[in-house]
């Protein structure tokens, strides 16, 4: 009793005092003008740049439709892959500024009985079904700035729910960083609505509306840990059982100013929050315009216990940023092994500004895998695995204990996205790759696994082919990546390039 009492008092004060205003947005003098302006510059620049169709957006639900194969589809591969991102990016005459402030889109791959049927749909947040009924952009985002925008009194007043999607006991919830997870109906992608995490505990009002971030880790057990992060620096730690309901929350202060946190890591008892090289300009108009790398802060390791939510152990590393993490484990001498896909400044950021105004020969620092041991002593070893790495995966089941595979995508010849896929054998780095070429832009894959064993299996995921305009899902085996997809199923058209997915086995 003691122990819930105290956390319902440390979240019910300074959690939501710390994280309840850092993403409020107040509407502002400026005009609209530079949203009808990036408008116009990327409708001028997609006719010279094909590749850039990914980014265009659409505008509407896609009804479910039976897909083209070519190639065999797998017999024993059957259920439902799920795919969400920013599917709009724009309302009449004018376009967002940055990719993480599109409205989510929700997409089904259903296979089984040797066919595929796709559909997606927008979440139907309160910002979406208020903007599609007024017919423009109502609210201003993180970087798009609207003369006059709505009051914005919390986070979830422009909770996009576009960044992950994560099957949760026979919902999908759509995850976004800096709010509330929405359920979604997994049969026909409706939307039910926003989750209050604390619903039914003591916690139901003062969790209501917190950040709640798009890369929860799952343990094999079903057990979930996820986090949320303040810009004054506080990080709530969430811990949930299979079934959606909270188990344990606590929050620990780590300083950290940088504007942004998207993932962390889990061993089998510790959690592992580390803080990227990233400081906020508060002279720079526009919440991810003013998060800037700063080459003279070292990134921080934060390891946290699992049971009692408190720092143990803190290390620091070289200058880096970082989205993606693949995996983390503890050896039985204390040490800690992780993955990420390393990033040696933060040019992708403005990339993804860069990218929704047309521009797609913005220079870019690509990320390397890199490989990372956390003496017990204090010491760090740090290991780059060759080649460009983003959206690391592995078989699931290992989440948090020791993995031997890795999987990536890669880009080898494409400037613009992603175009290849690969698999890392961690203890020799030899790579298993496939390269789907230039005319592909290659989104994540996921591995999808029943047998509990680091090997067989399939590799899954979606890739837009620029010239035909047309997306496809492939299917890849996890054991022999670099013979490319053994089946494809074809859309007869475009879908906005996405961020994260899950596959629900049937």
């Amino acid at each position: 009793m003691e122990r819930r009492q105290f956390i319902k008092g440390m979240v019910a004060a300074p959690v939501v005092h710390a994280i309840a205003p850092n993403t409020v947005l107040a509407a502002n003098n400026r005009a609209n003008e530079s949203l009808m302006l990036n408008l116009q510059r990327f409708n001028a620049a997609l006719e010279q740049h094909p590749e850039l169709v990914g980014f265009k957006g659409t505008e509407t639900d896609l009804p479910s439709q039976e897909l083209t194969l070519e190639g065999k589809l797998p017999t024993d591969l059957t259920g439902q892959f799920y795919r969400n991102g920013p599917g709009r990016h724009h309302r009449q005459k004018e376009r967002y500024l940055h990719l993480f402030e599109g409205d989510g889109m929700v997409h089904q791959f259903n296979i089984g009985n040797h066919r595929v049927h796709h559909q997606a749909k927008f979440v139907r947040t309160n910002k979406f079904r208020q903007e599609e009924q007024a017919g423009k952009y109502l609210y201003s985002g993180p970087d798009s700035k609207l003369t006059n925008s709505l009051p914005i009194p919390s986070p979830d007043s422009i909770n996009t729910a576009n960044t992950n999607v994560l099957p949760i006991n026979g919902e999908l919830w759509a995850l976004w960083e800096a709010g509330s997870a929405t359920a979604i109906d997994p049969k026909t992608l409706n939307t039910k609505g926003q989750i209050n995490i604390g619903e039914d505990t003591p916690h139901e009002q003062s969790l209501k509306g917190l950040p709640f971030s798009a890369h929860p880790r799952v343990e094999a057990d079903g057990t979930i840990w996820n986090f949320g992060y303040a810009q004054s620096g506080h990080v709530v730690l969430y811990q949930i059982s299979r079934f959606g309901k909270l188990l344990n929350v606590g929050m620990i202060n780590t300083g950290f100013n940088g504007g942004m946190l998207h993932d962390f890591l889990i061993t089998e008892r510790h959690i592992i929050l580390l803080m990227p090289s990233l400081k906020r300009n508060r002279t720079v108009e526009g919440h991810f315009s003013s998060i800037q790398f700063n080459a003279q802060q070292a990134m921080e390791v934060f390891i946290i216990d699992k049971q009692r939510f408190n720092i143990v152990k803190r290390y620091e590393l070289e200058p880096g940023f970082v989205f993606h993490f693949g995996n983390a484990w503890e050896d039985n001498q204390g040490n800690i092994h992780f993955d990420a896909s390393l990033y040696p400044n933060g040019e992708v950021l403005q990339h993804m500004t860069k990218i929704m105004q047309g521009s797609d020969n913005v220079p870019l620092s690509p990320a390397n895998t890199v490989l990372f041991t956390l003496y017990k002593n204090g010491k760090v070893r740090k290991q780059i695995v060759d080649g460009i790495s983003e959206f690391p995966r592995i078989y699931s089941h290992l989440t948090g204990k020791q993995n031997n595979q890795l999987f990536t995508l890669s880009s080898v010849q494409s400037d613009v996205w992603s175009d290849s896929v690969r698999r890392i054998d961690l203890n020799s780095e030899k790579q298993d790759i496939y390269t789907y070429g230039k005319d592909f832009l290659v989104e994540e894959h996921v591995l999808v696994n029943q047998n509990n064993k680091e090997s067989g299996g399939y590799l899954i995921g979606t890739a837009l082919h620029i010239p035909s305009k047309r997306t496809c899902l492939n299917i890849l085996r996890a054991d022999d990546v670099s013979a490319g997809p053994i089946c494809r199923a074809w859309l007869p058209y475009t879908i906005p390039l996405g961020f994260h997915g899950n596959f629900l086995t049937q």
